[in-house]
């Protein structure tokens, strides 16, 4: 159902089933899936795509040009996952350079206010709390919670399952499972989420092992990320006599892989330290 007042393109593309509130624009390219709402003064444009089930509120912008002065009008890209929530006034822009794209998964809840800038990517059941900034080519992992007023640098990582204190200057890499205070510094584990999401004790117990091997050890953190992989290695290759069902179970990517796997990639940040009160992480 369209409402009389909205302005929908002809060649936008939406399934039978969208409903589009009062005064809602919908420009050329914009394709919207089955069951989506959309309150009223929404502004789709772009090459943008809307996933199935999402809900977008009042005021809500999507795929409009990037904030970016290098932006020259090419073709670019926003996609957003199914299941996703937009409350008011949410703006997410699409990339800057051409054939690139902006990207928010499954699931996710973005209040108020909030922000993702061009050429991020934005995993599944990731949670943004009111007026949460996200800048240019931010990568948020699954499960992630920005904390309301907390403002996420140009190419910052954020671990999965991270916590983001409210009002956090997060201007350095965050490793998954923290918790990262208003310096976006480490302050411990994101235990709730941890629990939330599933995980054992002893996987819990292993990550907080982990932490205190890369916070706690006083080794330079480049050294401690080696101890962190060989003791890795260590235990995965202690396995190979395993039963098959022990076997099965260790192949499946557990917590401390993601943390490996996330301090040896690529970062133009650098990863972001402990909290300055002087006590490892727990």
């Amino acid at each position: 159902m369209i409402h009389p007042t909205a302005l929908v393109h002809p060649k936008a593309e939406l399934d039978s089933t969208v409903e589009v509130g009062p005064y809602c624009v919908i420009d050329a390219n914009v394709r919207v899936a089955a069951g989506c709402r959309l309150f009223h003064n929404v502004y789709l444009t772009g090459w943008t795509q809307i996933g199935e089930q999402c809900i977008l509120h009042p005021g809500v912008i999507v795929g409009h040009d990037p904030q970016d002065t290098k932006y020259a009008g090419s073709k670019t890209y926003c996609r957003i996952g199914k299941n996703t929530i937009l409350r008011e006034y949410v703006t997410i822009h699409r990339g800057t350079t051409p054939d690139s794209s902006t990207q928010v998964g499954d699931d996710c809840f973005l209040l108020g206010g909030s922000h993702v800038a061009h050429n991020c990517h934005v995993g599944n059941r990731v949670t943004l709390i009111n007026n949460a900034l996200l800048a240019g080519h931010v990568e948020v992992g699954d499960g992630v919670t920005v904390g309301g007023g907390a403002g996420a640098h140009q190419f910052v990582r954020i671990g999965e399952l991270a916590m983001i204190a409210g009002n956090a200057r997060v201007s350095m890499d965050v490793l998954p499972f923290a918790m990262i205070d208003v310096d976006g510094r480490v302050a411990g584990l994101n235990r709730v989420g941890l629990r939330r999401a599933g995980l054992q004790r002893e996987q819990v117990e292993s990550v907080r092992q982990a932490y205190r091997t890369l916070y706690g050890g006083g080794l330079p953190f480049s050294e401690a990320v080696q101890q962190l992989a060989g003791e890795l290695h260590a235990a995965n290759s202690s396995g190979i006599h395993e039963s098959p069902t022990a076997a099965m179970h260790k192949a499946r990517p557990q917590p401390v892989e993601s943390i490996v796997k996330f301090v040896q990639s690529p970062s133009r940040r650098g990863i972001a330290g402990r909290t300055r009160k002087g006590h490892p992480p727990t």
